[in-house]
């Protein structure tokens, strides 16, 4: 949600600072922590920081919860946290409840590395069934490849 209609590197940027900020050790801050926070962010990012929190706090955002829902499903009771749209959702599931076996179909940045990985015309669902059970980490497995050779989410320039 933070890197919604931002630059990538901005996104990250917020992030770092809210954990420096209200984190503790390196984490994110907790919800009931969040809830209570007047944050000056671009847009509505505020707004939808605190519905993610609220949420969180109601138990919508349950692992087990989530879990226990197919994952098309879960991603849709995600969506109807004010400010989480599709890529956000699929996040949340695939890491927030840490499902072992979903592939995000809004990650553009992973369709890109499939490309690159096992060349042109080559597509995520193309590929995907071989690595049953484990999509998820292939996925994770391949973002990282891609952000060591681009640097994109971090902003430092490749050497």
């Amino acid at each position: 949600m933070l890197s919604q209609r931002v630059r990538i590197v901005q996104a990250a940027r917020l992030r770092e600072n809210l954990i420096r900020d209200h984190g503790q050790d390196g984490a994110f801050p907790a919800p009931g922590l969040v809830r209570g926070l007047d944050l000056d962010l671009p847009g509505r990012k505020s707004e939808y920081l605190h519905a993610v929190a609220e949420a969180a706090l109601d138990g919508h955002l349950d692992g087990d919860r989530l879990r226990a829902l197919n994952p098309d499903d879960a991603v849709r009771s995600v969506q109807e946290v004010k400010g989480l749209g599709p890529f956000a959702a699929e996040l949340v599931v695939i890491r927030g409840a840490n499902a072992p076996d979903m592939i995000p179909h809004h990650e553009h940045r992973l369709d890109n590395e499939i490309v690159q990985q096992y060349g042109p015309g080559h597509t995520l669902a193309d590929v995907s069934d071989a690595w049953r059970p484990f999509r998820t980490w292939a996925a994770v497995h391949l973002r990282t490849l891609r952000e060591e050779r681009t640097h994109e989410i971090s902003g430092h320039t490749p050497a």
